[in-house]
């Protein structure tokens, strides 16, 4: 024969045991709401911070890339910029048709529109066709605009009269996607020289 608290139990008796009250629980279920809430902004900021990240480090390699093959081969290197919602008369590389739209309409041939920005390397016309060196692609460039290209020169400079108004640098300006995200948007510099430099807006 045992015993609880003093008191002999035999065998098939109950045994009391403790659990949750309703109260515990629903103490338990408000104070990991309210952790949550506090939680998933700014996990959403993290992820929104991590893709910007990651689209101005592909942009940075692309065009680290284009300058370094410009030296290696000795000839120059275009980085072309297609802005989205943009109808244009030739088609994207593959890797960037991702929601591609084409309008048969105009007298010209097709036209093509995309959801996000991309931008290649191209090496100089082969028989008619550029040869793609490397893609990338960003949600939201905002500065330039609209279209625009610079060239790597086989000696490291660049050509940045087809990148806006900058005499002496092209400036482009990425942004986070949802402009709901308090961000700040990053500017990365090329200079004439051919330099790259990253910085804070």
């Amino acid at each position: 024969m045992q015993s609880v608290k003093g008191r002999p139990v035999t065998v098939g008796d109950p045994v009391q045991q403790r659990g949750f009250t309703l109260i515990e629980l629903m103490l338990t279920l408000i104070i990991a709401s309210l952790l949550m809430m506090v939680a998933v902004p700014s996990f959403s900021t993290f992820m929104a911070r991590q893709q910007l990240a990651g689209d101005v480090n592909q942009l940075l390699s692309v065009m680290t890339f284009a300058r370094s093959e410009a030296i290696k081969q000795r000839q120059p290197i275009t980085v072309s910029f297609s802005p989205p919602n943009t109808p244009i008369s030739t088609r994207r590389p593959d890797e960037c048709r991702d929601g591609e739209r084409v309008n048969d309409s105009g007298d010209d041939g097709p036209r093509y529109a995309y959801a996000t920005w991309c931008y290649w390397a191209e090496s100089p016309q082969n028989e008619g066709d550029a040869a793609i060196m490397r893609v990338g692609q960003a949600a939201n460039i905002t500065q330039p605009e609209g279209h625009f290209s610079l060239v790597f020169e086989s000696l490291g400079d660049a050509d940045i009269s087809g990148c806006g108004d900058g005499d002496s640098q092209c400036e482009m300006t990425l942004a986070p996607a949802d402009p709901e995200d308090a961000i700040d948007p990053v500017t990365i510099r090329v200079r004439e020289t051919g330099s790259l430099r990253k910085v804070a807006s």
